[in-house]
């Protein structure tokens, strides 16, 4: 029986991004890194070309450059930090808005309809002409004592 001689394993540098992201362990120390920290030097801190995960302090003494292999990146950001801007809105800007969910009010045949419609619920809550003589019948009939 002979060997078959498999291919080469390409790795490209998206494999590399997400194995990084899935690993939560310092690739200097192998420690886990931690968001909530107390301490200055264990501050998480993200390769901006990789997205590998690092402790402050490891970062620093790893020549502040990135230990992964084909990475070497030597800039990075705190972990959770902003990258873009964040859209803020606040309670004065949503009351400025029209009451309706789309930002169009309620359109002539809309207010039409339910118009209609309470009507004809209130018509339906309301006793109709047999049930009110046979109410008044029945209190002609009552006998009192």
């Amino acid at each position: 029986m002979s060997e078959q001689e498999l291919p080469f394993i390409q790795i490209t540098e998206n494999d590399i991004t997400e194995a990084n992201q899935l690993s939560l362990h310092c690739p200097f120390c192998s420690n886990p890194v931690e968001d909530n920290t107390s301490g200055e030097a264990l501050i998480p801190v993200i390769c901006t070309q990789c997205g590998t995960l690092y402790h402050k302090a490891c970062w620093q003494q790893s020549g502040s450059k990135c230990v992964v292999l084909g990475c070497g990146h030597d800039t990075y950001r705190v972990y959770g930090q902003q990258i873009g801007p964040v859209l803020e809105i606040n309670q004065s800007d949503i009351a400025a808005q029209s009451p309706s969910s789309n930002g169009r009010g309620p359109s002539q045949q809309t207010r039409r309809l339910k118009h209609e419609q309470r009507r004809q619920v209130e018509q339906m809550q309301r006793p109709g002409f047999w049930q009110r003589f046979w109410q008044w019948l029945l209190d002609q009939i009552r006998i009192e004592s």
